[in-house]
């Protein structure tokens, strides 16, 4: 019975683990991703640095990674102009990677091959 129990135990704790994971990289993405559509790149590049270490121990660094080369080019971008289409293109493949990063944490069918 004793070791039913622990196995329960460390099965509620993996379950807890897993939705808080999915659930710290949602928060953490939609925020940055209302901060760019509202044109506050500065502040979600902030944002995007601060969450380095969270997001670096829950995902893929090849997904961080990209991620974090498209912001550089929207930002050089936004520079230059923030009306050319370079910006628009790079910022649209940033919000796409972005909503993209908390489906790695879902649990799928995908996710488990």
């Amino acid at each position: 019975m004793r070791r039913l129990c622990i196995a329960l135990l460390l099965l509620a704790l993996l379950i807890w683990g897993s939705w808080w994971s999915l659930h710290a990289v949602e928060q953490v993405t939609d925020r940055i991703v209302r901060e760019i559509k509202a044109g506050d790149l500065d502040k979600a590049h902030q944002h995007w640095d601060d969450a380095q270490l969270l997001l670096g121990s829950l995902l893929l660094h090849d997904e961080i990674d990209l991620a974090d080369r498209l912001f550089d080019r929207v930002l050089a971008a936004y520079e230059k102009d923030e009306n050319s289409e370079d910006f628009v293109l790079d910022r649209t493949e940033l919000l796409a990677q972005l909503n993209h990063l908390p489906d790695l944490e879902r649990p799928s069918f995908i996710n488990l091959l």
